[in-house]
């Protein structure tokens, strides 16, 4: 038996084996990740090196892509051969970028917008067509081009929305899906192109994705009538972001796109992260009727759930700082305890105060990074290389990133980026010779960044582009850090810790966290209008989207659990919130601790 498939359980073994399109079905700890990893690398295995056949994967996070390239380097395989990024980021590269000047949209220059100018400019048209903060818009658009948003005024918002972006050249997510699926529609030959490379497509957590990413992938894997293999792995009971538009299609649903060839359905069933008591306790939030049996080491631990519904908001970080020592006294890393939020502006005020009252232990809250959270933004990428110092944990990742940089800047100066530089080594070491004495975290990267185009010999202003996207990369992180909402520090020490390694106590959102797992999960703001958003119950989806919530808050731990539905908020109107519905109906035996 191959290396790569003698660690894997049977059902696992399968999936890994299984030629042609397979839609598998994944619950909370059975491994769908080591799956996604291990199939990448049986594949890679029966590609012929000598032809430019390569296998992608499609994640749902940065982190997770960037978790596949660990380990398959950890296990000695050469990742040459395979591609992992989100699915903006495949259509970037491998739809948008190469084959814009076919569409007249795009053929005169582009370039992504940052999310944060996203979010400023569709708040402000808010309060100019008398909206509210709150009142959610309906970014997507159809297969047709047209707005999936029905309501009138918010229309208008959308058509003078694309107005803005299309006069300064932008493009934001939603417009770059549609335009990678109206390029591969418009040109059959591309799509050919794409299958010829693609031995196989992995698409991770396939129930959240978007009508245009099945609509995308599909015409690539059915032009190829086989010739490229579709591998969806994903939990329906994880489907958290139907209200942003993620479809948990069916298997004759996802037939149909592909041209009705044939789809193997698979199920992993053992769970070999959690203990059966946690278990059956988040099986009180599942809706789908898959048994998930513990078979890993914690599968007979006691483990220990507590719910605390009378601490008022006040006493918040003294009660946390608690159950965080505790889990410290049993003997768990701080890399194994993670606090979870329904929603980021919650996490700002509590991960300050929690650095403050537990100076000597460390936390990671990147999400809460000031830099532009346009990840393909080429000053970003420049910043991250310089902000990060090497390490053998990071090596195969900063050499991935310096690919991507030199290709960034070859392309963006026209060809003109110094022939020494385009060497990874080189660039590389350019990199980590670079210093600066400034201690504001701006006024580091402009030295940083100044040094560095000294040495490159480039003349960034002398490329439209380029300048658009550095203006856009400062003017993000001034706004991030200008946004008393989120109060994040500015000096460069701060900067950089946004770019470490996970070290510490983990500071996430429920959707941030997918696909992660904890001996101890800390979760708090469990409350109607916040699990779930208020949006979510004026919908009618309140029962529905509290389940998959919870079912995912409460699947990340493997020991340890500890839910907290606070007292003392408040709504916008003075009514206090109360604690979620479905958790409030669980029939439970908590710990007292």
């Amino acid at each position: 038996m191959s290396m790569i498939l003698s660690k894997l359980s049977s059902e696992q073994r399968t999936a890994v084996t299984q030629d042609g399109h397979v839609l598998l079905t994944a619950c909370p700890g059975s491994g769908k990740t080591r799956v996604i990893i291990h199939k990448l690398a049986y594949e890679i295995e029966r590609i012929d090196h000598l032809r430019r056949k390569r296998v992608a994967a499609v994640t749902f996070t940065i982190r997770a892509s960037e978790e596949i390239f660990r380990r398959l380097n950890s296990m000695g395989i050469n990742s040459k051969k395979v591609w992992s990024g989100t699915l903006h980021s495949f259509c970037l590269e491998w739809i948008v970028k190469p084959y814009a000047g076919y569409l007249p949209e795009l053929r005169n220059g582009f370039s992504i917008a940052d999310e944060s100018y996203c979010l400023d400019l569709l708040s402000s048209l808010k309060t100019k067509y008398n909206l509210k903060e709150i009142d959610s818009i309906n970014l997507r658009f159809g297969r047709d081009g047209n707005f999936i948003e029905n309501k009138a005024q918010e229309k208008k918002v959308l058509s003078e929305y694309h107005e803005i972006l299309r006069k300064s050249k932008q493009i934001d997510f939603e417009l770059l899906l549609f335009y990678a699926y109206k390029i591969l529609s418009s040109f059959p030959r591309i799509q050919k192109t794409l299958s010829d490379i693609f031995r196989l497509i992995c698409v991770d957590e396939f129930q959240d994705t978007q009508d245009l990413l099945y609509a995308i992938i599909s015409q690539i894997v059915k032009v190829g009538k086989g010739n490229t293999a579709l591998f969806l792995v994903g939990d329906t009971d994880q489907a958290i972001y139907a209200s942003l538009g993620g479809v948990a299609k069916t298997i004759e649903e996802i037939r149909f796109e592909i041209g009705n060839q044939h789809i193997t359905p698979l199920t992993l069933t053992g769970n070999y992260r959690t203990c059966q008591r946690i278990i059956d306790f988040y099986r009180h939030f599942q809706t789908q009727p898959i048994d998930i049996i513990a078979v890993g080491k914690n599968a007979k631990l006691e483990g220990s759930i507590t719910f605390n519904n009378s601490i008022n908001e006040r006493d918040l970080v003294t009660e946390i700082a608690r159950l965080i020592e505790l889990s410290i006294e049993k003997g768990i890393s701080e890399s194994e305890i993670c606090l979870l939020v329904p929603q980021w502006w919650l996490v700002t005020k509590i991960s300050r105060q929690l650095r403050i009252k537990l100076p000597d232990i460390n936390f990671d809250a990147s999400g809460l990074s000031p830099m532009s959270k346009n990840r393909d933004n080429i000053w970003y990428k420049l910043s991250r290389l310089l902000l990060t110092t090497p390490s053998p944990k990071l090596y195969t990742l900063r050499r991935r990133w310096a690919n991507e940089l030199i290709n960034d800047f070859v392309t963006e100066s026209k060809g003109e980026f110094d022939e020494n530089y385009r060497n990874i080594r080189n660039l590389l070491k350019l990199i980590n010779s670079i210093r600066s004495a400034e201690t504001e975290g701006i006024d580091y990267l402009h030295d940083c960044f100044s040094k560095f185009l000294d040495v490159v010999d480039l003349d960034y202003v002398t490329f439209p582009s380029l300048i658009e996207s550095h203006d856009q990369f400062f003017e993000s992180i001034r706004r991030r850090l200008t946004d008393t909402e989120f109060n994040i520090p500015s000096d460069i020490e701060s900067f950089k810790s946004f770019y470490r390694e996970m070290t510490g106590v983990v500071i996430n959102t429920c959707v941030g966290i997918k696909g992660e797992e904890f001996e101890t999960v800390i979760a708090y703001g469990l409350l109607r209008g916040y699990v779930p958003h208020w949006n979510e119950i004026f919908a009618g989806n309140e029962s529905d989207a509290s389940k998959k919530l919870l079912y995912v808050v409460c699947s990340r731990a493997k020991t340890n659990l500890h839910l907290i539905s606070e007292i003392g908020r408040k709504t916008q109107k003075g009514k206090p919130l109360v604690t979620n519905t479905e958790l409030q109906l669980v029939n439970f035996d908590y710990d007292e601790i």
